[in-house]
């Protein structure tokens, strides 16, 4: 069930901050407040029992609550007449001050059968598990913390507040949780109460045993092992069908050089490469999967380096492309399975696309545009019919029209024209409309 905080004042609540920050929320019976305010200035008062933090004292102000001088003194007042019917109070704190001072009360309020079924404090926790404020938190922590297994330890339970599902369990080093750290190993869950992650640690919070991802489904998505936090031996990924994905071999905390493969989810090899000092070196395979040859790509220190080339599955070149630190330069070809060129794209020392030249199954040239160094479109770009009539024709100057642009019929007649100058149409000549073939590949070229 939804724990709530009641936000009205006495009969419904007594104050609200608005400040967004942690809080930890207790039913709290208030028995006396002291006759004068502390060195500060703020009011103290005595519990019944203990407060999440330990003592038997809460503080607060006029500040502390968010409120002006009169209404605070107006809500001492009810809260007296709390005090002598022993009434039951939701009283939130700031948090536990982390040396022996007393808690600083940020709300108060009367309490509900729904948001005080009992008098455990709650600490509101955000999805991955650190304190915040209660209206954006959907995990919920008990407080005060029970001792955990391992000497100087506190068990963790944090569970959701829709439905009370288990979302994390392990042992802290300190009672504070905010303050603590995860020891010993812990184990996080998934909203419906599947296994997140199980992590195996040592008494100090490292990693330390056998570490292991799940997805949301169930299956394992990876599993390694590690060594005073660093990881050690073969670590291995999956995919979702239980196929292994890849598996290394760590020492130290590094990388083991040597032969490395990849599988695709059907066991099948899909890459293969080699690492030399943690990164890949020589030669970059991948496969279709009936093993023949995919790609090849030629890596120096981790980048790509070389000549590059994908095939079809009968071997035939399907593509080829030369890159210097992972960047294209000179002319990248792309084939129809017949051996035709299909495209061909200069690109420029830094990567830049200078320039794309496109061929119809037949050799026809149907589209040709150019780009500058500093990548804007110049001159005149061109499409065709397949046929080898003209389709449109764009001048360009610095990437914007400037001069005509003109499109044609498949049969050669004219579709439209109009006269542009620095991207501006000039008269009420209109705009011819963009060739489909021109329009496709406007988008595409530019991501390159």
């Amino acid at each position: 069930m939804k724990i709530k905080m009641i936000c009205a004042v006495l009969g419904a609540s007594l104050l609200y901050s608005a400040t967004a920050q942690a809080e930890i929320v207790q039913r709290l019976v208030v028995t006396a407040m002291a006759s004068e305010p502390d060195s500060e200035g703020g009011d103290v008062f005595t519990i019944a029992g203990k407060t999440a933090c330990g003592g038997k004292q809460i503080r607060m102000d006029a500040r502390s609550v968010n409120l002006d001088e009169a209404p605070y003194e107006a809500l001492k007042v009810r809260l007296a007449e709390r005090m002598r019917a022993r009434t039951p109070m939701l009283v939130t704190v700031k948090k536990c001050p982390e040396d022996a001072s007393v808690p600083i009360v940020r709300q108060i309020a009367a309490c509900t059968p729904a948001a005080c079924a009992d008098g455990r404090a709650r600490l509101y926790l955000h999805e991955r598990f650190y304190p915040v404020e209660q209206e954006n938190a959907p995990n919920v922590l008990l407080l005060p913390l029970p001792k955990g297994k391992l000497p100087g330890t506190w068990k963790v339970e944090i569970v959701s507040v829709a439905g009370g599902k288990l979302r994390l369990s392990g042992q802290i080093n300190r009672a504070d949780y905010a303050q603590g750290e995860l020891v010993g190993g812990y184990v996080t869950y998934y909203p419906d109460g599947k296994i997140e992650k199980q992590v195996a640690q040592d008494g100090q919070g490292r990693q330390d045993g056998v570490t292991s991802l799940y997805r949301a489904d169930g299956s394992l998505e990876s599993r390694g092992n590690w060594r005073h936090g660093l990881p050690e031996g073969t670590h291995q990924q999956y995919h979702a069908t239980g196929q292994l994905r890849e598996a290394s071999v760590y020492r130290k905390g590094q990388r083991v050089d040597g032969p490395v493969q990849t599988f695709d989810a059907n066991g099948k090899l899909s890459t293969s490469y080699v690492l030399r000092d943690g990164r890949m070196e020589g030669e970059l395979l991948s496969y279709f999967p009936d093993g023949k040859v995919a790609g090849r790509t030629q890596v120096s220190k981790g980048k790509f380096n070389g000549r590059s080339a994908e095939y079809y599955p009968d071997g035939a070149v399907r593509a080829t492309m030369t890159q210097v630190n992972d960047l294209p330069v000179g002319e990248a070809l792309e084939f129809y399975p017949d051996g035709k060129v299909q495209s061909r794209q200069q690109y420029g020392d830094e990567g830049g696309l200078l320039s794309v030249r496109r061929y119809s199954p037949q050799g026809v040239l149907v589209l040709e545009r150019r780009w500058d160094a500093q990548l804007r479109e110049q001159g005149t770009s061109r499409s065709w019919y397949e046929n080898g009539k003209p389709e449109q024709a764009i001048e360009y100057v610095n990437d914007r029209r400037d001069g005509w642009s003109r499109s044609w019929h498949e049969d050669g007649s004219l579709k439209g024209e109009c006269q542009y100058v620095a991207g501006k149409a000039q008269g009420a000549c209109g705009e011819a409309p963009p060739a489909p073939e021109l329009q496709r590949k406007e988008q595409a070229w530019r991501a390159l």
